[in-house]
């Protein structure tokens, strides 16, 4: 399977000391913090550097110091949220087939642990379907690679001889697809929804009606 991933590494600057340098890395970490709840909260367009530097006790000038721009600072915001679901990725990774079609509930059981993390990534998503969007072509890249995963396990299937021969890859990747991103919106309405039952739930009456008898 194709999961993509980039790690920016960086050198310490010249003259600077470890200690220095920690309370760089300390800072810029609460920037990024302080970031994913106001645009969980606010959304992208309606939160201010000031904001963010504000909730973090310093100006508008330390937020700049460490991200040239607010688009600079919700890419960091998304590079953390997908370090933090790296796991999920390698984990289901590890299987093949409809067993990776099962293993897609682990998505969900990430969703469910953070409620504001989930409230950040559907805001961030929503706002992502304006054109000029900051994240557009960087979410949609990510829903192409969800999609891409998905008919790979799909096609591991096929190969092993799991599949119905009439089971369309795309469709069945376009329906998991919208049946998870729905079921996270119901769950940020009404957080008794039990998403993580229904998400099995799911997968197990979808792999019940593509595989091969």
């Amino acid at each position: 399977m194709r999961w993509i991933y980039a790690l920016a590494v960086s050198a310490r600057p010249r003259g600077r000391t470890d200690a220095a340098v920690a309370r760089g890395e300390a800072r810029r970490a609460a920037l990024v913090a302080a970031a994913a709840e106001l645009f969980a909260e606010a959304g992208y367009h309606r939160t201010r550097l000031a904001d963010v530097g504000a909730r973090t006790g310093v100006g508008r000038p330390a937020v700049l110091h460490h991200f040239e721009s607010k688009e600079a600072l919700v890419n960091a915001v998304l590079d953390e949220h997908e370090r933090q679901f790296m796991a999920v990725r390698m984990q289901i990774a590890q299987h093949r087939g409809l067993d990776g079609i099962r293993q897609l509930v682990q998505i969900m059981e990430f969703q469910y642990e953070d409620r504001r993390r989930t409230t950040l990534w559907t805001m961030l998503l929503a706002e992502s379907t304006s054109s000029t969007a900051p994240l557009r072509a960087r979410m949609i890249e990510n829903y192409n690679q969800f999609r891409f995963s998905i008919t790979w396990l799909l096609g591991q299937a096929e190969e092993d001889g799991e599949l119905r021969p009439d089971v369309d890859p795309d469709r069945e990747a376009n329906v998991i697809i919208a049946f998870f991103n729905g079921l996270e919106t119901s769950w940020l309405l009404d957080e008794t929804v039990p998403i993580v039952d229904l998400a099995r739930g799911f997968l197990e009456e979808l792999i019940a009606r593509i595989r091969k008898p």
